[in-house]
């Protein structure tokens, strides 16, 4: 309550001007308003005053009381630290498996994200032997072996049984089983151009984009390769396809790739294989 609006409730409180008190109440309240000073509590307030703010004879003493901190979980701490990493996991796979939105164009900007966000979390399997379970004919099938790496739409397998590498479409992926206590090893090469040579430093420092383009391993590191240019790469090895359509298994020297379309050779005879049927491809050491 102000000075004005008090004289108005209580006309009385004019005969108070001459106070020495009440001046220094109003002295204290002009400063606070002016911003002169912070406002504080008058050691004395002339008998009738409302008490409608905080009176220093009418404060309550604050009670010293102990502070305890609150638990966050009934979990060890080690068993905690386990369960959150898994939990921050599992949401990093689901933002990776999320679906883009109504709008065509925001959906495919989400679907980019979204390919990225996997690729990344799937990276982390680096160096683990892994089973890789996969759907083809309406049928699961499954390839074991070591996790070399993860492109934007397809995953890198050293095929246990051949030794050949095994390339995976991971809109064909069921499922992916690895050992999880040696899940740490993969974590070691989250950072992977920390020990470089100090040229390719210096290169991608001073000349990133001309460096990176000349590296498919680059690119995927940078931002992701998709399955036509990685196949790029190995265009004039001999491959084996297994397709959704072919009753049996295609193989021949890869000849040509394109966006989303492949072609292979043999005896003289091409045959056109579209990526949106394809199983696995395995080329060969």
């Amino acid at each position: 309550m102000t000075i004005p609006t008090y004289n108005k409730v209580h006309p009385t409180a004019k005969d108070m001007k001459d106070h020495k008190v009440w001046d220094d109440i109003e002295c204290l309240e002009s400063e606070f308003f002016h911003g002169k000073k912070a406002f504080n509590c008058p050691e004395v307030v002339p008998a009738g005053v409302e008490d409608d703010f905080c009176l220093p004879k009418d404060c309550p003493e604050r009670l010293p009381q102990k502070k305890y901190p609150s638990a966050n979980t009934a979990f060890p701490p080690k068993e905690f630290e386990e369960i959150r990493e898994c939990i921050e996991r599992a949401n990093e796979l689901l933002l990776a498996l999320a679906v883009g939105g109504d709008d065509d164009e925001a959906g495919e900007e989400a679907d980019e994200t979204n390919a990225r966000a996997l690729q990344q979390s799937l990276r982390s399997l680096r160096e683990l032997f892994v089973t890789v379970h996969f759907s083809c004919k309406a049928k699961k099938e499954k390839i074991s072996g070591c996790f070399i790496d993860a492109g934007l739409d397809f995953i890198i397998i050293e095929n246990a049984e051949t030794g050949n590498i095994s390339i995976i479409p991971t809109t064909r992926i069921l499922s992916i089983q690895y050992d999880k206590k040696v899940e740490a090893t993969a974590q070691q090469l989250e950072q992977e151009l920390l020990t470089i040579n100090p040229c390719l430093r210096r290169n991608l420092t001073f000349h990133f984009g001309e460096t990176v383009t000349k590296s498919p391993f680059l690119i995927n590191l940078f931002f992701g390769l998709n399955l036509s240019m990685f196949l790029e790469s190995y265009v004039g090895y001999y491959c084996y396809v297994k397709t959704d359509i072919d009753k049996y298994e295609l193989d021949g020297t890869l000849e040509m790739v394109k966006e989303n379309f492949m072609s292979i050779s043999k005896y003289g005879e091409k045959f056109g294989i579209d990526f949106d049927v394809v199983c696995v491809i395995e080329l060969e050491e």
